[in-house]
């Protein structure tokens, strides 16, 4: 006759207490792995630095640090750096409200996703550069140019996203929900929008990063203020430490 172990409570208590020691471990470990890559990092920079480049091509990164805390201190990078975030968070909210209406006909009718998806891959497809030197044709310089620039690009990221999880929906859900009388907006409010909000947020997060960087590259051309605008008369005059 087999004999079944019994799992007493002190058992389980040092279980969970060697899960816990490994758990604590291992996140140390990653702590100190990330320590290591920025060490190994800042090395070879340094080795770059002395001894392939000269510091006038590739400044140290105690040198570029001390720049960086300059410019902070300075007030004209708080000018700057204000501009770029109003600009950036403009554009990035027009793209949101932008694509949270197309995303919706990309879903659920046929003929605007087979439209809207040839214009994303042509919009994907072109290179931020090219769009860049196109806002300066069209807008000149101003603040126009980089806020409408920055929505062209991050609206793609964002609408995909969208279609993706209104697609994902459980249509049960929405004939349940009709079954019981909901009105469309109720509907909208309490299913489709939970239901597709982490597709929406993974979309946002990389279309910001992207409307981030679109927006920097449009400053360069085609503004009179901004980190953009500050990293253009850093390269005019060759200060290598104020582009890094």
């Amino acid at each position: 006759m087999l004999t079944v172990p019994s799992v007493t409570p002190d058992a389980i208590s040092a279980l969970s207490s060697r899960e816990m020691r490994r758990a604590v471990m291992r996140r140390w470990l990653f702590r100190f792995s990330v320590l290591i890559g920025w060490a190994a990092f800042i090395g070879v920079w340094y080795f770059f630095s002395r001894l392939v480049f000269n510091p006038q091509q590739l400044p140290e990164p105690h040198v570029v640090a001390g720049e960086s805390w300059t410019l902070i201190t300075e007030r004209d990078f708080r000018t700057n750096m204000q501009a770029s975030l109003v600009r950036v968070l403009g554009g990035f909210l027009l793209a949101i409200v932008i694509s949270c209406g197309l995303g919706w006909l990309i879903a659920y009718n046929a003929w605007w996703r087979t439209l809207l998806r040839t214009i994303v891959q042509l919009v994907v497809s072109t290179p931020i550069v090219a769009l860049a030197i196109l806002t300066l044709v069209v807008f000149g310089v101003s603040s126009l140019g980089p806020v409408i620039t920055t929505a062209v690009v991050a609206t793609p990221y964002i609408m995909m996203n969208v279609a993706q999880g209104l697609t994902g929906v459980d249509r049960r859900l929405i004939v349940m929900s009709e079954s019981f009388g909901r009105t469309r907006s109720q509907i909208i409010a309490g299913v489709l929008l939970p239901s597709s909000l982490i597709s929406v947020l993974a979309g946002a997060r990389l279309a910001f990063a992207v409307a981030w960087r679109m927006e920097l590259l449009t400053e360069i051309f085609a503004a009179s203020e901004g980190v953009g605008f500050q990293i253009r008369r850093s390269f005019e005059s060759y200060d290598v430490r104020g582009m890094i």
